[in-house]
């Protein structure tokens, strides 16, 4: 079971930062991407590329988009890397089950 919300760190501050924040990393990785399709589009519903955020609090492992998304494409070795980053979120928020990876079929 997981969580979600359209503003998860309201009133509690934010261990990323605010998406709308000035400067912010991720409205300037925003500003980057505007327009941008990695390996061209996916299909006729993708809008391009997006930044996210993957860290954790109290716990939990988080992903912070800038907008709402209802899906997210990634190729093989973006795929690898997000779940290399969400394993490493994952020790960090306090993993407490044995660690077996398995690559491949």
């Amino acid at each position: 079971m997981s969580h979600h919300s359209h503003n998860p760190f309201e009133g509690r501050g934010n261990p990323f930062e605010r998406v709308d924040a000035p400067g912010g990393a991720m409205r300037e990785a925003m500003k980057k991407l505007m327009g941008e399709y990695p390996n061209g589009r996916m299909n006729d519903d993708d809008a391009g590329a997006i930044a996210m955020a993957v860290g954790h609090e109290d716990g939990r492992v988080v992903m912070k988009f800038p907008k709402p998304v209802a899906w997210i494409g990634f190729s093989g070795d973006e795929a690898m890397a997000l779940a290399q980053l969400l394993i490493t979120h994952a020790r960090k928020a306090g993993i407490t089950a044995p660690t077996i990876l398995r690559i491949g079929e």
